[in-house]
C-alpha cells in the first residue's frame, strides 16, 4: 500500500480511539457543537498548510476565508479548500451570516 494511504489510516484510527474513549467516558458521542480536546500532537499531525490555516483561524477566533487568505497571504480559493477541509476533518464549524461563510473552531487544544 502507498505509505501516504497508510499514514492517513492512522490518522483515523488515532481519531477513532479518541472518540471511543469519549464515549465511554461520557456514556454519549460528541456532538459537533461540543468541542473535544485537540492535543498539541494532533495539531502537529496536521500538513503545514492547514496548521497555518488553523493557527490563523485561532488568531481570528471566527473568520472567512477572505480574511483568513489576508492574514496567511495565500489566495482566497486556496484557503476555501484548506478550510473546508478542516470542517471536513472535524476541527471547524462553518455557518453562513448573510452572503459570507464564516469558519470558527470546533475542538481546542
Amino acid at each position: 500500500m502507498d505509505e501516504a494511504v497508510l499514514e492517513r489510516i492512522k490518522r483515523i484510527e488515532e481519531r477513532l480511539d479518541t472518540l471511543e474513549k469519549i464515549i465511554k467516558a461520557t456514556g454519549t458521542p460528541p456532538s459537533r457543537s461540543q468541542p473535544l480536546s485537540l492535543s498539541l500532537k494532533d495539531m502537529l499531525d496536521l500538513p503545514s498548510s492547514l496548521q497555518k490555516t488553523m493557527l490563523t483561524i485561532q488568531e481570528l477566533k471566527e473568520g472567512t476565508a477572505t480574511e483568513v487568505s489576508k492574514k496567511t497571504g495565500r489566495e482566497r480559493s486556496i484557503e476555501t479548500i484548506y478550510l473546508n477541509q478542516l470542517v471536513r476533518l472535524g476541527y471547524l464549524s462553518k455557518e453562513r451570516k448573510g452572503r459570507r461563510i464564516y469558519f470558527k473552531i470546533l475542538r481546542y487544544y
